[in-house]
């Protein structure tokens, strides 16, 4: 009886043990990814590139940067991953904060009248601004190292340099971006 009794607790322990263990990813915890489509808010588009660790199943760290073609703009962000489902799956969905910081120069086109016609007249300005997003994002594994994901997002600009408010001396400005990505995951 008391062998019985003994094998028993070892099994339950056993189970026990074997249900606090955390589900190991079939995938790797390395992403790199290419942006072909990046639109920030502020009239830039571009393409971008992101490198992702994935620290637990919860949590990855994403480090997103942004070349715009429209203008002479850089934007680099530090985004917090977390995921409520875990991200050993194939397909993950994360909420994310992120401080994003971009610099550069802005165009913009004034058309102006003159005898008859208009004559456009364009001027470029220092642009740069800091802020926070909280971005959604969801990731489709579709082969074991490759995948396809969209992340977009809305905040707020701290400091905007082109914000012309006059009430006060404010540079606070809406923020919005959208990513869509494919990368490879290892």
């Amino acid at each position: 009886m008391k062998r019985i009794l003994f094998l028993c607790l070892l099994l339950a322990a056993g189970w026990q043990s074997q249900a606090q263990m955390e589900p190991k990813s079939q995938y790797g915890q390395n992403i790199i990814a290419f942006h072909p489509v990046s639109l920030i808010a502020s009239n830039f588009v571009g393409l971008g590139a992101s490198y992702e660790r994935l620290v637990n199943p919860m949590f990855g760290i994403k480090i997103p940067f942004m070349v715009a073609m429209n203008n002479n703009y850089y934007n680099i962000g530090l985004e917090a991953k977390l995921y409520p489902s875990r991200n050993t799956g194939p397909v993950k969905y994360a909420i994310a904060p992120c401080l994003m910081f971009g610099m550069g120069t802005s165009d913009e086109t004034n058309y102006i009248w003159s005898g008859g016609s208009y004559i456009p007249q364009t001027t470029s300005r220092n642009a740069s601004h800091f802020g926070f997003l909280l971005n959604q994002t969801l990731n489709i594994t579709i082969s074991h190292h490759y995948y396809i994901g969209a992340d977009g997002g809305i905040g707020i600009n701290y400091y905007d340099q082109n914000v012309t408010n006059t009430n006060g001396n404010t540079h606070i400005s809406f923020a919005a971006q959208l990513h869509v990505a494919m990368g490879y995951r290892f």
